[in-house]
């Protein structure tokens, strides 16, 4: 039997590989193969116009389409449109169906518990899990996302509500109670003076909060997400968990007299003044919260947590809801509230809301508040459905996340909502419990709606330490992401630091406050490392056109009279000065261009060129310098430097071309290209250098790292050295074209490949010798060595 067809075409990888072509510098590859956008680089109002009209187009191309543009519009904004004909009944409603009931039933206690949470009654907490669901049922592109009460969102409205509509003891209530009724009638409704106040509040920020994320989907701002890291979002998610998980002190201890805390350092202040009160808490109150506390972790960790009782149920025991039941009930039947003066929730209205305007006049006090509100919500749904959609291979559009948020805070605002987001543990219960399509999501609105139509009053005994009990419950696995730091710590320092710092500042500090501070704190990790990037001194390894690092590899052997750097970054304004020292520290320039600086005179010269101020930066290098320049020290040269070096630095690009016709152009590529494995210090002229900077990693290059290049050639020209670059994007060739930097590197002097670039230093240095005086003389004029013709390249290709 011979070997099957995948082993014969199998190749070896030890097998050598040779390929012959000539010296390939930038202008000629690109006219051999056909560059396609050969044109001049466009100046920044060329680009503007050219991407603009190619909009344009395009957005007139589709509107061509009709029924089909205005299909293809709709479904972007709400994409229930799309996916809903698709549903597959059959197999889906099923899993939708648990899934659906499952969150919704959640949904009613948490929603109670977290609208007491955010300082507003209990029945915003039912109007918030239903009206905004509802939108994003409609506009949602996340399939596992469960949308309505969370708790860190409620943490951050509670501070706008407190600010903006304070409590004031029972003063609303006992004014407008009538003495011909043994029940309470309140004004607003069911509401006191204070509770409707804090309900326009709270609607207010829903309304900025979803002004904000609607302008922010509009305008494609979806890209904020990438200055949002994992670490970030577990750093604020553990560290707010402990700021809610504090909030809820008073309801499960029963203390008297531990106010609400609200701005910088209140975490330690309300620790603080607990264990000053600790001697005042309710012990009926403490008995109902550790009763709750120790079902709820029984059911959820110990029967949900089991696999044999997974395996067996098909969805998990609704812990949340058994105790809800158990609690109203044991309330009712044992008067917990008169008996044992235990606080309960008591008004839970019947029936939808009617429409009410918000607060229109805190709308300028609250613009900062609301906006880290837009964000924090934003980047929680965005993280949770990202993950999903990679679980289970669809994709999530963040600005179409935007769009679902902000119209749900909107409409839900004029129906006494507060800002709504996605919770991570209904998400997680929707994952787990089967929900494959947002169809779930309709789903648990039905059921938050027969609540609120019917079943309000039934909730009315419920004690609100077993609403306290539930959110300290729900937060275990957030307060558990504190072991990221460990963990963090053994894979990444950087991403540890970014863990630590905005827990620490959302800790210590506050919540918005935290995240600005953890936001940027990130974006200056990423600033920092760019701003030293690595800068490498690469050898060739032998018997291959590879270069690699010499501090990394062994094997990879400096070229003698040839420097070989790469800058592993973008060059521009922040790191331009310190790639300036590093490179001239590991090309060993630094003697050279120091004797130059000397023996050059200061006087001014309104011709010189204006460089970046950050070329002329002194940057402390700990490295010591290497001295790889040795002819520069030699007598002949430095007698005329003083003569050559202003020469060199005013030079214009048309005087460059001239000398290049009256020196003669040339040709090395007609000559036998020198094998690099024999090449020896001996073989090669005593003053001949070259400067090779591997482009391979600079993405982009901005003006001031433009003005870098400029100077480096000229100083380098000035000493006897030329400067090369390999490797360099169309996108970085064309900011030096446009900054005028032909004049200074000439377009012949880019190669495409660094093998390319040494090959042609190798040749210049062995196929020309020069005596001192004619390498001085040829060193102002910066003779350009031609490679072969285009016509030359394509024929020997083929």
């Amino acid at each position: 039997m011979g070997d099957s067809p995948s082993k014969q075409c199998t190749p070896k990888l030890d097998q050598p590989q040779r390929i012959l072509r000539p010296i390939l510098n930038q202008p000629n590859f690109d006219e051999a193969y056909g560059l396609c956008d050969p044109g001049p680089p466009l100046t920044p109002w060329q680009e503007i116009t050219r991407i603009g009209r190619k909009h344009l187009s395009r957005k007139v191309s589709n509107n061509k389409c009709g029924q089909k543009c205005a299909y293809s519009y709709a479904t972007s904004w709400f994409p229930v449109l799309e996916w809903a004909p698709k549903y597959d009944f059959r197999k889906l409603v099923i899993p939708d169906l648990v899934a659906g009931i499952t969150v919704g039933v959640m949904n009613i206690p948490q929603g109670i518990a977290y609208a007491l949470l955010a300082g507003l009654p209990p029945v915003c907490g039912l109007y918030t899990s239903f009206i905004p669901t509802l939108f994003y049922f409609v506009m949602g592109t996340s399939r596992q996302c469960s949308l309505g009460t969370f708790a860190v969102v409620s943490m951050m409205t509670s501070k706008i509500v407190m600010t903006y509509a304070p409590f004031e003891g029972d003063v609303g209530l006992e004014r407008n109670v009538t003495t011909n009724s043994s029940r309470e009638t309140l004004m607003y409704g069911s509401f006191t003076e204070t509770e409707y106040r804090r309900i326009q509040v709270g609607a207010m920020a829903a309304l900025m909060t979803g002004l904000w994320q609607l302008l922010f989907g509009i305008l494609g701002f979806g890209a904020l997400t990438v200055y949002l890291s994992d670490q970030l979002v577990q750093g604020f998610t553990c560290s707010a968990a402990f700021h809610v998980f504090s909030s809820q002190l008073s309801n499960v201890f029963g203390v008297k007299g531990l106010p609400e805390y609200h701005g910088m350092f209140k975490i330690c202040r309300t620790y603080y003044r607990f264990f000053q009160v600790t001697h005042t808490a309710h012990i009926p109150t403490m008995l109902i919260s550790l009763t709750t506390v120790t079902l709820l972790i029984c059911i959820k960790y110990g029967l949900n947590g089991n696999r044999t009782v997974k395996s067996l149920l098909r969805v998990p025991i609704p812990a949340e809801l058994i105790v809800v039941i158990i609690g109203s009930f044991a309330s009712y039947w044992c008067n917990f509230e008169e008996t044992y003066q235990v606080d309960i929730v008591k008004k839970v209205p019947v029936g939808m809301p009617p429409v009410t305007v918000p607060d229109l006049s805190i709308a300028s006090s609250i613009l900062g508040d609301t906006f880290a509100l837009a964000i924090v919500t934003f980047a929680i749904t965005v993280t949770l459905g990202m993950v999903f959609a990679a679980k289970h291979n669809y994709s999530v559009s963040p600005n179409q996340e935007f769009r679902a948020l902000g119209v749900g805070n909107i409409i839900g605002s004029f129906f006494q909502c507060f800002p709504s987001g996605a919770s991570l543990a209904r998400s997680a219960v929707q994952d787990d419990t089967g929900g494959r399509t947002q169809m779930v999501s309709l789903i648990q609105c039905m059921i938050v709606l027969v609540v609120i139509l019917t079943a309000g009053p039934l909730l009315e005994p419920l004690p609100k330490p077993v609403l306290g009990s539930i959110v300290m419950v729900a937060l275990f696995h957030l307060l558990a992401q504190v072991v990221e730091i460990h963990r963090l710590w053994k894979l990444s320092f950087v991403d540890w630091t970014i863990f630590l710092v905005v827990f620490l500042a959302v800790l210590i500090l506050d919540v918005d406050v935290g995240v600005g501070i953890g936001v940027v704190y990130a974006i200056m990790t990423v600033m920092f490392r760019l701003q030293k990037p690595k800068v490498r001194n690469l050898g060739r390894i032998p018997g291959t056109d590879l270069y690699k690092p010499v501090d990394v590899y062994r094997k990879a052997s400096s070229i003698p009279n040839v420097k070989i750097i790469r800058v592993d970054s973008p060059i521009y304004f922040a790191n331009a000065a310190y790639i300036k020292a590093r490179l001239y520290n590991l090309a060993g320039l630094n003697k050279a261009i120091d004797f130059l600086r000397k023996a050059t005179d200061d006087t001014e010269d309104p011709s010189h060129e204006p460089y970046a101020f950050t070329n002329t930066l002194a940057v402390e290098d700990d490295e010591a310098a290497t001295d790889a320049v040795e002819q520069f020290p030699n007598p002949t040269i430095t007698q005329n430097v003083s003569r050559i070096s202003r020469q060199s630095v005013t030079v214009a690009p048309a005087v460059l071309l001239d000398g290049l016709k009256e020196a003669g152009e040339l040709e090395l590529g007609r000559r036998h290209p020198v094998d690099l494995d024999d090449v020896k210090d001996s073989d090669l002229p005593a003053h001949g250098f070259h400067l090779i900077v591997d482009c391979s990693e600079v993405s982009f290059m901005d003006v001031t790292g433009v003005s870098f290049i400029k100077k480096t050639a000229v100083e380098c020209r000035t000493i006897g050295v030329e400067l090369l670059l390999a490797n360099a994007k169309k996108s970085v060739r064309d900011i030096l074209t446009t900054c005028g930097a032909d004049g200074y590197i000439h377009p012949r002097q880019m190669f495409v490949t660094v093998h390319d670039a040494v090959s042609y230093a190798l040749n210049d240095q062995a196929a020309y010798q020069r005596t001192p005086s004619e390498f001085l003389n040829s060193v102002s004029l910066a003779v350009i060595r031609e490679t072969p013709t285009t016509t030359a390249i394509a024929r020997d290709i083929k």
